[in-house]
């Protein structure tokens, strides 16, 4: 097995933001991927994939960044766009984005003084609101949620 690299921090601060998430999630889920090269953590929450990372912010603090993995593969036509600003509009919490052909929903935060609270509340927002509009995007732009576009890609098992 090749030795893990080193995490690279660019402040204490994200380091120490960066520790509080990973000792929350050990808690929170029974498994989590840690991304070695990146201060990022991957779950699986409810029929989402969530991105969370710890990146620095200034000297003195770090943003948490959660993202979701919405819609892959469908065409940015100018009535889906329409559509996910004036979703942007209404939901309190986070905001959909677009990039290239895929539809992500995130929500970000400064995360020096984190609670756990804080952490688990965003995490549920975030994968709520996914799953509550990736299956209706689909059905009405196209594309595939992520989660059946990652069951796609895994390979088959037989028994």
């Amino acid at each position: 097995m090749t030795p893990r690299a080193p995490k690279t921090f660019h402040s204490s601060c994200q380091e120490q933001v960066y520790r509080k998430v990973a000792s929350i999630l050990d808690e929170l889920v029974d498994e989590h991927f840690d991304d070695v090269e990146h201060c990022d953590f991957y779950i699986k929450y409810g029929s989402t994939l969530l991105e969370i990372a710890v990146e620095p912010y200034l000297e003195d603090n770090a943003v948490i960044k959660i993202r979701a993995f919405c819609v892959q593969g469908v065409a940015p036509t100018h009535e889906l766009m329409g559509e996910l600003l004036r979703l942007n509009s209404t939901i309190p919490l986070g905001a959909f984005s677009v990039v290239d052909d895929n539809i992500y929903f995130h929500h970000s935060f400064l995360g020096r003084d984190l609670v756990a609270e804080q952490l688990i509340a965003s995490l549920n927002s975030v994968a709520s609101i996914a799953d509550e509009y990736d299956e209706w995007i689909v059905e009405r732009y196209g594309g595939a949620t992520a989660l059946d576009r990652m069951r796609a890609a895994s390979p088959q098992r037989t028994h």
